[in-house]
């Protein structure tokens, strides 16, 4: 390889490893092959892994030097990922794989694999079939580099006991959310609000009586509670929805893209699973939840101000229930949460 070129290669591996955010580190690593290599096309895709199935969603494509960036985060772009030759063994054994056409093209997927050994990303490369070779011998490294530097900015993203992401994953996460919201056109949230499948909600989960569970069996068994707990949490909601320890025994969950009576199932199904659950030595535990939906305008204190609300009215109230914040307003039991007087300053 000569020096032009080197150069050119540390450059771009440079400009992709200063992103401190995976789905900016993807989009930057998607446009950096693409200006690096003689290659048609590339596609992004995110991989979300769950016990009944696996989800893939379209995210970032580069088309003939035009690139577009696909609205993933406010609307979910699932595709049928059988309809693409390959893309399922990939996913099965975890190999780069590349097949040819009939007209002289041909295609690489190569997955990426993160520290627990699931495909999470999947790029899709098209090409000429005479450049096949050389591609891969280059984006095997290439793409070497950036799993190491990927599996360091996961750790820095999950919370050490459970797994899950971390308080401050969840600062940046709820803020991209809304930054995205926010800069909706009027005739977009418009139809956004049309399409109920379509909202966001956020959840506060918190186990109920945890103090008594630390003082009685001490804090190794307290910790493995939170540990199972996180457990089940993966197993009861989808893939594409984000789930963080946000400290102590305190549980978010930001449901994408699915319609109240979608939320309400999802949180009710993993508050039973919960309370079904024999936990070693503990026994039953159970969990108290509310929330509340993630709308245009909101700031970040009044969405966690809102669903801290109507957990604590869920804990007054008997525990081991959900409890929506917008039915306890218009049912009276809860004064609409004004966010200019909170005291506490949550970020």
């Amino acid at each position: 390889m000569d020096s032009a070129i080197t150069k050119k290669v540390v450059q771009s591996l440079a400009q992709v490893t200063r992103y401190a955010d995976r789905e900016l580190l993807n989009i930057g690593l998607t446009k950096a092959l693409k200006e690096l290599l003689d290659i048609n096309a590339i596609y992004l895709y995110s991989v979300f892994n769950s016990d009944q199935q696996i989800d893939c969603f379209l995210n970032f494509q580069i088309l003939e030097n035009s690139e577009q960036l696909l609205d993933s985060t406010l609307t979910v772009n699932q595709i049928d990922h059988s309809t693409i030759p390959c893309f399922d063994d990939c996913l099965d054994e975890k190999r780069i794989i590349s097949f040819d056409h009939n007209n002289g093209q041909s295609t690489i997927l190569y997955p990426i694999t993160n520290k627990f050994d699931k495909v999470d990303t999947l790029f899709r490369i098209e090409l000429t079939t005479e450049q096949v070779s050389k591609t891969k011998r280059f984006i095997t490294d290439y793409f070497q580099i950036y799993k190491n530097y990927l599996n360091l900015l996961i750790d820095s993203e999950l919370d050490t006991l459970t797994g899950l992401l971390n308080r401050r994953t969840f600062d940046r996460d709820l803020k991209k959310i809304l930054v995205e919201k926010n800069n909706q056109t009027i005739e977009e949230a418009c139809r956004r609000s049309a399409q109920p499948e379509n909202i966001h909600w956020l959840a506060i989960a918190d186990i109920d009586f945890f103090k008594r569970i630390n003082d009685n069996y001490g804090h190794v068994y307290g910790d493995e509670v939170l540990l199972l707990l996180a457990n089940i949490m993966r197993q009861s909601f989808r893939g594409l929805d984000i789930l963080f320890r946000f400290g102590g025994e305190e549980f978010v969950i930001i449901l994408r893209s699915t319609s109240l009576q979608g939320a309400q199932n999802a949180l009710e199904r993993f508050r039973l699973a919960v309370e079904a659950f024999d936990f070693p030595q503990v026994g039953s535990i159970t969990v108290s939840i509310g929330f509340v939906e993630i709308t245009q305008h909101s700031i970040p204190t009044e969405i966690l101000g809102s669903a801290d609300e109507a957990l604590y009215y869920s804990k007054d109230n008997g525990r081991n229930q959900l409890c929506q914040y917008e039915k306890l307003v218009s049912e009276g039991h809860l004064a609409k949460h004004d966010a200019s007087a909170d005291d506490i300053e949550l970020f």
